[in-house]
C-alpha cells in the first residue's frame, strides 16, 4: 500500500495574485480609455485610486500568503510571489513620487500675481464634473522666482514671443488675445497635460503694456486634484527661465519693486528718410 501526502492550496495566494491582476489591468486600461477614447479625468482619477488600493491589498495578502505557506508547507508559493511582483510594479507609480508628495504643500493653483492674478475667460468652459474651483485662494509666495517678468519691449513683442513659446512647447493653445488698445492687456491661455494619464493643467498668461514697457504675470492651475506635486510651480519657473535666457531686456520683478519703472520708455526706431520727389512742370519731362 503506497502513500502520498498531499498539500492544500493556499486560498489568500489564489485571490490575492488575481486581485494583483485586476488591480494592474484598471491601471492599463483606464490610461488607454483617459488618453484615447475621452474618458472622463474624474472618472479616470478614481478608477486610478481604486487600481491603486487594489494593488496595495493585494500586496499585503500575497505577503502573509506566502509567510502562511512557509510555516504550514502550502501549495501556491508560485502565485504568491507572482502576485507580490505585480503589485509592486503597480504600486511603483505612486511610490516614485510619494517623497515629493511628502514634502509639497498642499497647492493646485499657482501664480506669479498673488494679489491680482490673471483670470481664465476661455477655458471656462472646458471644465467640467470634479474640476477645482477657478477662484485664486491667496498664499504667501510661492518661490523667490516665481514672480513677474518685466520686458523692455512692446506689449505686442511681448505676446508674440510669448505665444512663439507656448506653440514650442507643445501646449495646446486655447485662447490668444493680441494687445488691446482699450485695456493694454493680452492674454493668452493653454492646456499643458501630464506625460502618462494626460490630466490636463490650465494656464494663463496675461500681459500688460505701458509707456513701452510690458509686465507678464502667469498662473498655471491644475485641474483636478488637491495637490500638484510641485508640478505647476517648476512649470512657471522654467517659463520664466526660457524667457529671459533667450531675449534680452527681460528681468524678474522683485517683491517690493514698482511693475513699470517710471519715466522709462521704449525706444523706437526713427523710420528711414524719404527723399522728396522732385516736382515736374507742365509739359517738361
Amino acid at each position: 500500500m503506497s502513500y502520498r501526502q498531499t498539500f492544500r492550496k493556499s486560498r489568500l495566494a489564489e485571490w490575492g495574485f488575481r486581485l494583483s491582476i485586476l488591480s494592474a489591468h484598471i491601471i492599463v486600461f483606464t490610461v488607454i480609455l483617459h488618453r484615447y477614447a475621452g474618458q472622463s479625468t474624474a472618472v479616470s482619477l478614481n478608477l486610478m485610486q481604486i487600481g491603486f488600493i487594489g494593488a496595495l491589498v493585494a500586496l499585503g495578502m500575497c505577503l502573509v500568503a506566502a509567510i502562511q505557506i512557509w510555516n504550514k508547507l502550502l501549495k501556491g508559493f508560485g502565485q504568491s510571489i507572482a502576485g507580490l511582483v505585480i503589485s509592486l510594479l503597480v504600486l511603483a507609480w505612486p511610490l516614485y513620487y510619494l517623497p515629493t508628495y511628502l514634502v509639497t504643500p498642499q497647492l493646485y493653483d499657482i501664480s506669479t500675481n498673488i494679489s491680482a492674478p490673471p483670470k481664465f475667460e476661455a477655458l471656462k468652459s472646458f471644465r467640467g464634473f470634479g474640476s477645482n474651483p477657478l477662484n485664486f485662494v491667496e498664499r504667501e509666495s510661492f518661490a523667490a522666482d516665481v514672480v513677474p517678468l518685466r520686458f523692455d519691449k512692446s506689449g505686442q513683442d511681448t505676446f508674440d514671443l510669448v505665444r512663439q513659446l507656448v506653440l514650442k512647447r507643445k501646449w495646446e493653445l486655447i485662447s490668444a488675445k493680441p494687445l488691446s488698445p482699450a485695456s493694454g492687456e493680452a492674454i493668452i491661455e493653454a492646456v499643458d497635460r501630464s506625460a502618462v494619464l494626460a490630466v490636463p493643467d490650465d494656464i494663463v498668461i496675461r500681459i500688460q503694456s505701458r509707456g513701452g514697457q510690458s509686465i507678464l504675470d502667469m498662473r498655471s492651475q491644475s485641474r483636478f486634484g488637491s495637490y500638484d506635486l510641485g508640478r505647476n510651480q517648476r512649470r512657471i519657473q522654467n517659463f520664466l527661465d526660457d524667457l529671459i535666457t533667450q531675449n534680452s531686456g527681460v528681468e524678474r520683478v522683485k517683491a517690493g519693486q514698482p511693475l513699470f519703472i517710471p519715466g522709462k520708455q521704449f525706444e523706437v526706431e526713427p523710420e528711414p528718410a524719404v527723399p522728396p520727389v522732385p516736382e515736374v512742370e507742365d509739359g517738361k519731362e
